[in-house]
């Protein structure tokens, strides 16, 4: 599913990015925004383009979720600098990684990255990308000082992060950002070509179910005047013919209830998701407060701690990421075996 959704989604990340190439050269961004509703059609449903003025209709609520998007990256801060250097120094990149060859690993592995890198006139300096982790907490025992005493088998709170990737690299923060619309705009786009799949689906589940039904019907029709009425194999029938009918009446109340998908209402599912972004795509600030074992401290705690304003996105029903633009030099991808690994102090 994921493979089908990638090979749909192609072409709008260039679309968007022509799009600000043209702005900033002073083009129509009127055509760009057209040309991003005939990527977003084609993504989803060609047929779309039956309904007579789709463009008309979709012009408003598409450019409005371009705005939406880009006012989303405007509250993303400034890239970390993500490096051995910045382990033990930042306070950000000492959570989100265990340790300096878990750090460099995640860059090195990258397949966007190496892809950028290996691009003729790559930026020798490096990149910079959007860096997605999911965050997670679990209740370990542990110890605390209160005082001059110090108390073991304490119920803590661990923060973890996990399942780093990255994304857009390029050389300057501000294609990153770029890269970080793209992303949550297609989440956008996303979300309308699962409900139209979704619903597609459902109707044609429930066709297939009802002719099956029907011909089980008039197969048991045709068995009970082959049997002597009254007999058992003459009940069994007619009470086969009573539950298949009671489905068939089951089916086609659902089926008069699921939209068949026409162009129309395909149209309509992408309306429904452009008209309110917020509703699919949105970010939150969480403020956490951890020590250098990341451990969640509370706020009236004397102990030293690291204040983190972390930005967390969500997409749909997709489990929620925390997300940085995350700038790495290249000299750290020479090896990963430069640096030995920096156990969290």
């Amino acid at each position: 599913m994921k493979h089908f959704l990638d090979t749909r989604l192609s072409g709008l990340r260039d679309t968007l990015l022509r799009r600000r190439h043209r702005q900033s050269a002073g083009g129509n961004a009127s055509e760009e925004v057209l040309s991003t509703i005939e990527n977003v059609v084609d993504s989803t449903d060609s047929k779309i383009r039956l309904v007579y003025g789709y463009r008309k209709k979709l012009r408003k609520i598409i450019l409005s979720s371009l705005e939406f998007s880009e006012d989303l990256v405007k509250r993303i801060p400034k890239p970390l600098e993500v490096s051995s250097r910045t382990f033990a120094s930042d306070p950000y990149v000492n959570a989100f990684f265990t340790n300096v060859t878990d750090l460099q690993s995640v860059f090195c592995h990258s397949s966007e990255v190496q892809d950028y890198l290996a691009k003729p006139g790559g930026d020798d300096a490096g990149c910079c990308a959007l860096l997605c982790m999911q965050r997670s907490e679990k209740t370990v025992l542990g110890m605390s000082l209160s005082g001059d005493v110090l108390n073991r088998d304490v119920l803590q709170i661990a923060v973890n992060f996990s399942d780093h990737r990255i994304y857009s690299p390029a050389a300057s923060e501000a294609e990153a950002r770029d890269g970080l619309k793209h992303c949550l705009f297609q989440g956008l786009v996303t979300q309308a070509l699962e409900r139209i799949a979704s619903l597609r689906f459902k109707s044609h589940r429930l066709q297939s179910r009802h002719q099956m039904l029907h011909a089980r019907l008039r197969r048991h029709k045709q068995k009970i005047k082959e049997v002597k009425p009254g007999s058992v194999s003459s009940n069994k029938i007619s009470q086969a013919i009573k539950e298949a009918g009671m489905e068939m009446k089951n089916i086609e109340q659902q089926i008069l209830n699921t939209p068949l998908m026409t162009p129309q209402a395909a149209l309509e599912q992408l309306m429904d998701v452009f008209s309110q972004p917020d509703k699919f795509v949105s970010i939150r600030e969480i403020a956490l407060r951890l020590n250098k074992m990341c451990i969640k401290i509370n706020d009236d705690s004397p102990e030293s701690t690291n204040k983190l304003n972390l930005i967390e996105a969500t997409i749909g029903n997709e489990i929620p990421r925390v997300i940085t633009l995350a700038q790495f030099p290249k000299k750290e991808l020479i090896a990963t075996t430069a640096f030995p690994a920096l156990q969290r102090q």
